[in-house]
């Protein structure tokens, strides 16, 4: 994990390198863009559908499960309304200390730290606020309630396949930025003539297919409590995974380095759980793929260079 940990600096560090961070922006705010657009468009079809599903479901497993997602969104508001007072009272004389560059590193940061600090507030004050919350919803009628969810649950649909769009077009565009961080970091490691024989293409089809078809037979598990975050969680793990360690070694490994690698299975699933957890995160969420991608290649290079 402490391997992990290092890739994941170096990450952070590389996605704030200018180029780098205009491709994440340049592709991640239209594409949230076009499924606004798009959920905005089918909206009360998915809330229609959600809306079916949730009917099969026993009221006691939708209001626990209610309590749960209304936790999730006191964190998110609370996350982000305290950056935006941060920023605005302490921000300024702050960043006038910090150079232009730096400032990215300061949003990261902050936002990484506030979350981190919301999340721990929620936990340790888990009985009493999620006991409130039940309270309230037992006063609401089912039907009330039943469409809340309903709601969360559309919305749930749409960033998925917000998350798969990105997750695609990234393992597409890979190279430039990859290779531009390469001979910034590893400009003496040779990779000349390397291309291992297996097509990442396929691995990103067969991937893709498999995580809708498996949100789709794991959808009753978003209903139970705790369970849901951990499916979700392992789902988005499971897609980084092995598309883009493949993705990666299709450009820098030969077979011998794909071999040895790809028996390293711990560190490729950590790697992907610890870029998972950023897809949870406001703003942050928009890099996740490409910290996914990142720590990969960073692992793989260091390899390399090791050899």
């Amino acid at each position: 994990m402490k391997k992990v940990n290092g890739y994941f600096l170096r990450s952070i560090k590389d996605i704030l390198r200018w180029d780098v961070l205009k491709l994440a922006l340049g592709i991640g705010l239209p594409l949230a863009a076009v499924w606004i657009g798009l959920g905005w468009m089918y909206w009360d079809q998915a809330v229609l559908i959600t809306s079916k599903i949730i009917s099969w479901i026993p009221f006691s497993i939708v209001k626990a499960n209610g309590a749960l997602f209304i936790l999730f969104f006191i964190w998110f508001v609370a996350v982000l309304v305290s950056f935006a007072i941060i920023t605005a009272l302490v921000g300024p004389p702050i960043l006038r200390r910090f150079k232009e560059g730096t400032y990215y590193f300061y949003t990261f940061a902050t936002l990484l730290l506030l979350s981190a600090v919301w999340a721990l507030v929620l936990l340790l004050n888990w009985h009493v606020v999620n006991e409130q919350i039940q309270k309230l919803l037992t006063l609401l009628p089912f039907q009330t309630v039943a469409d809340a969810i309903a709601w969360l649950m559309a919305f749930y649909l749409f960033y998925n396949l917000f998350i798969l769009s990105l997750y695609l077009i990234i393992s597409y565009f890979r190279r430039p930025f990859l290779d531009a961080i390469k001979e910034i970091d590893y400009p003496d490691v040779d990779t000349s003539g390397n291309g291992i024989s297996k097509k990442h293409h396929l691995s990103l089809f067969r991937d893709s297919s498999l995580f809708i078809l498996f949100s789709i037979l794991l959808f009753p598990i978003l209903f139970i409590p705790v369970a849901n975050v951990f499916a979700q969680l392992f789902l988005w793990a499971w897609l980084y995974r092995e598309s883009y360690f493949l993705s990666t070694c299709s450009l820098y490994c030969n077979e011998e380095d794909y071999q040895e690698l790809h028996h390293h299975s711990f560190t490729i699933w950590s790697i992907s759980l610890f870029a998972a957890l950023l897809n949870f995160l406001p703003a942050i969420n928009i890099f996740a793929p490409f910290f996914a991608q990142l720590m990969l290649f960073h692992w793989i290079m260091e390899h390399k260079s090791k050899s």
